[in-house]
């Protein structure tokens, strides 16, 4: 059972290390005309969440900024079509693992049992102690989700066109901030307005 449990232990280690990457998703207005939009600004970010700082701040504005850019939107303060605002949340959450729990029967060999002349058998033949699950060994590994909510607002009439988020784990800080490029750009990729294309070179 030792063993067992030790292997779970390990077993949870690599399904944790392996669980980084980050998860999208997207509302829109159906009654948006994205295509008619040129030029945004930003609205200050909610004073909600202890979670970021200045870094962090101009890390994500940069990085929407210049996504927004490279889909044909101009950063202009004045009259802009579009506002842009972000949010941080962070959640402290809890991962539940079930992991079988077998015993094993001693390494005895059945020999198959012939049950016709066409050499059917009955038992199934194997050298070594052969698992029986008998139930499940219950891990809980607790962690903390982060969800970045980016928003476009139309000015006019001040309603929100488009949502975006990027929930992933935020256990590690430095981390977090490092995979702000990624967030940013995975959550603009549900943008309804494509990047335009590269400006070739003479």
């Amino acid at each position: 059972m030792k063993k067992l449990n030790l292997f779970a232990a390990a077993l949870l280690i690599a399904i944790l290390s392996g669980c980084s990457g980050y998860q999208y998703y997207s509302i829109k207005s159906t009654k948006a005309s994205f295509n008619k939009y040129r030029t945004f600004a930003w609205l200050p970010a909610p004073d909600s969440s202890r979670y970021y700082n200045d870094i962090a701040d101009e890390k994500i504005k940069d990085e929407v900024t210049g996504g927004l850019e490279k889909r044909g939107l101009s950063l202009q303060t004045e009259r802009p079509d579009l506002l842009v605002r972000y949010t941080i949340q962070v959640k402290d959450r809890v991962r539940t693992y079930n992991y079988p729990t077998y015993v094993y029967s001693p390494g005895v060999i059945y020999r198959g049992v012939a049950r016709n002349r066409y050499g059917r058998y009955f038992y199934y033949g194997f050298g070594r102690p052969f698992p029986v699950y008998v139930g499940g060994d219950i891990v809980q590994a607790p962690y903390r989700e982060g969800t970045l909510i980016i928003d476009l607002i139309e000015r006019q009439n001040h309603q929100v066109i488009w949502r975006g988020y990027g929930v992933g784990d935020v256990d590690n800080p430095e981390r977090a901030i490092s995979d702000i490029p990624e967030v940013v750009e995975g959550i603009l990729k549900r943008l309804p307005i494509e990047p335009l294309p590269p400006v070739k070179r003479l």
